[in-house]
Order: structure tokens, then sequence, then C-alpha cells
């Protein structure tokens, strides 16, 4: 249980603070990076030339760079733990009443989705945890009759959309956050269950939440109005007092499920190995949201810890196996890639990514039974230093 550590009064200020960490010379307004509308927008003009920046060749000065766009970066390259230490949430989750206890997160998503043919599922975008939720609910929630995946990090031009669920992958062609290799595992996991991966955000265009909810609504419902959607966006836009779910109500008179991620921090206190909500101690049926007329559910995690030289998420929600590093040929640091074998090999997002800093035995990486390629890199000038096939067969 939680114990109480401030009055009712600290804990509604505590929502106003950030326990972000300020980077040398930017003059940015942090609460503003994190939630201000144009974010994903001012990433994205920082990112243009992100591609050309990988693998690694060089180190990100995260100095010179804005906040989100750096924790991006770190982000995409597979440096989690540095992604996460540049910013966090806004609550720490140790701060609340003890009338709150603390309880698995995916059981009771699971039932509330069964009451709403929309569940919606936010992230920050430079945080790949938070795309571990959705992966865990691509399962129970497609049992549930849920069919369609809409991605907003997805590119809305059409043959994006048609190439990934023809092909089941995503290439560097398809996006910004699509990059980093948890977004790639979500797309591929979810088409192997058999999902219908939807685009749909004009972030350019006027009344971009309505131009929206259109768009899924004639990609989905006008064709099928009883069909269950399940929707991963970024921060603000499951907003129901206005943004896309607002929108969603409006056009569909469907309440949706939404979960946040952003505003809760890591529970410090706490170990384990999947994401958790506060349920009130009287109720089970009660569980906290820190903002209720914009959202049902705040989810948190528990402290991220090294499991395995990897993050503690990663290896509780994918099936991980040891790899020799010999691949690196006494090259450190050594920049890993793990990606599927295909005819666009060159192209497609790895599902994994991980720098090795010094010399180590071997890694732990995500093991597939699809055929797999493995490439090493110099991690400070981009050279590739070796490759080899982990399967027989060209998919």
């Amino acid at each position: 249980m939680l114990r109480i550590k401030c009055s009712t009064v600290a804990i509604f200020l505590a929502c106003s603070l950030l326990s972000t960490k300020l980077i040398a010379n930017s003059d940015s307004n942090p609460a503003s990076l994190i939630f201000a509308v144009n974010t994903d927008k001012r990433v994205y003009e920082n990112t243009q030339s992100l591609e050309a920046q990988l693998p690694i060749r060089g180190r990100l000065d995260s100095s010179s760079a804005s906040i989100q766009y750096a924790a991006t970066y770190h982000s995409i390259v597979g440096n989690y733990f540095e992604a996460e230490k540049l910013i966090s949430g806004v609550i720490s989750p140790d701060m609340l009443l003890n009338d709150y206890r603390l309880v698995p997160a995916l059981e009771v998503i699971k039932q509330k989705s069964m009451k709403t043919r929309i569940t919606m599922v936010n992230e920050a975008y430079h945080n790949a945890k938070h795309r571990a939720l959705t992966i865990a609910l691509l399962q129970p929630l497609y049992d549930q009759g849920y069919r369609y995946l809409a991605l907003e990090a997805l590119s809305s031009q059409t043959d994006v959309e048609q190439q990934v669920n023809k092909h089941g992958f995503t290439t560097y062609d398809h996006g910004i956050y699509t990059m980093e290799a948890t977004f790639a595992s979500l797309i591929f996991e979810a088409k192997t269950i058999g999902y219908e991966i939807i685009s749909y955000d004009r972030e350019s265009q006027d009344n971009r939440a309505k131009v929206a909810a259109l768009e899924l609504q004639e990609k989905v419902f006008n064709s099928n109005p009883d069909a269950k959607l399940l929707i991963h966006l970024g921060f603000s836009q499951l907003d129901e007092q206005k943004q896309l779910a607002s929108e969603l109500k409006q056009q569909l008179q469907v309440n949706p499920l939404t979960i946040d991620q952003v505003r809760l921090s890591e529970v410090h206190s706490e170990t384990g190995d999947g994401p958790l909500l506060l349920e009130r101690v009287t109720s089970t049926s009660q569980h906290y949201s820190s903002d209720p007329e914009r959202f049902d559910l705040s989810v948190t995690w528990p402290k991220t810890i090294h499991v395995e030289n990897r993050p503690s998420w990663i290896s509780s929600t994918f099936r991980l196996k040891k790899q020799p590093l010999s691949i690196c040929k006494q090259t450190f640091p050594c920049y890993l890639e793990l990606a599927f074998f295909t005819k666009e090999s060159n192209k497609l997002v790895p599902i994994d990514k991980i720098t090795i800093e010094k010399p180590l035995e071997q890694v732990h990486l995500k093991h597939y039974s699809a055929p797999l390629t493995l490439s090493s890199y110099n991690a400070i000038t981009g050279e590739l230093i070796a490759q080899k096939r982990l399967n027989n067969k060209q998919l």
C-alpha cells in the first residue's frame, strides 16, 4: 500500500510541477516541451536528418538540442535509459494518498475495454516503454473482437498504410516515431495477430482532431458500424474535453476508454515487470485518473531497472535470447541492430537496437522465429563491422 507523504493540497500542487531534467543551454520551457500542442511538429522539424545519423555515427550532444529531440533520438537508437532520464512524468505516484493501492493494469483495462468499442492509449513520443502497454493489449483485445489498430505516428500517405498491411513491417519512410524498435515490434505483432493497421493523422491540417475523427469514421466505422478500434496516439490527443477523443464521442456517439501514460512518472519505491494502476482501497471498481474530466485511467510503471543489461520492461514484454558479442570483433562501443531479413531489409526498421559500451560475453536480444539479420557497427564512426543471419530463409 502507498504511504501518505504529503497533504492533499500538496498533492494537487504536485500536478503543476515537473521533475524534468533541464539540458544546458536550452531556453525552452520544460512544460511546453511535454504538453504543447505543437511538440510533435517541432520534433519533426528537428528529426528530418535523423535517418542520416543512423546507425549512430557519433553521439548526439544533448546540450545542443531541445529536450524532447534529444530524448527522442536516444529512444530511436535504443538508448532507453538516456531517453527516460531526460524527461519524466508530472506526478510521482509515491505522493498519492494512502487510500489507493497499486494493482496490475492489464486485467482492469481488459475488463473496461469490453464496455466500449474504442480504446485509446497514449504515449510520450520519447518513451518506448509506453508502446509496451499497447503490445500487451493486442491479443486480449483481439479476443474481444477488436480488429483495427490506428496509429497516429504512421504516415497518412495511402501507400504507407497499404504497405504495412501487406507486408507487416515498417520502414524508415513510414514515420518518425515508428523508427524506434519497439514501435516496429508493435506493428509486426499486431499484423501477426490479425489487426488491420489504420493511419489517420494529418497533423498539418487545421482542425486536426476533427479531420482525424472523420478519417477513422470513413476507414473503419462507415463500412463496419460495430467495429472495435484500438488507437495508439501521443500525449494529449486522447483528451475527452477536446482533441481526438472528444471528436470521436461526438461523431460516433461512443464513449471511448482513454488511458493516459504521460502524467504519472515511475513508482520508484516499487519493482515489478508490468504497467500498474492505482485502485481505491475501499472500491475495486474505482481507479485513479489525474484528470478525470479528460481521461479515464492513469497508468504508471514500476521503476525501470537493468535486467540482463536491458530495461526491465523489455524483458517482461518480449522473449529474449542470448547472442554472443563476437560479431563486434572487439570494437567497442558496438552498436547492434536486429532486423527481419527480407528483400528490403536495408530499409526495414530494426526490431531491436542496443549499444554495448564495453566488452561482454553476450547480449540479450529480442527473439523471433522469423529470419533475422544481426548487424554490428562501430558506434562512433557508423562503420559496419559484421553481419550474420540468425535463420536460414528469406521472408
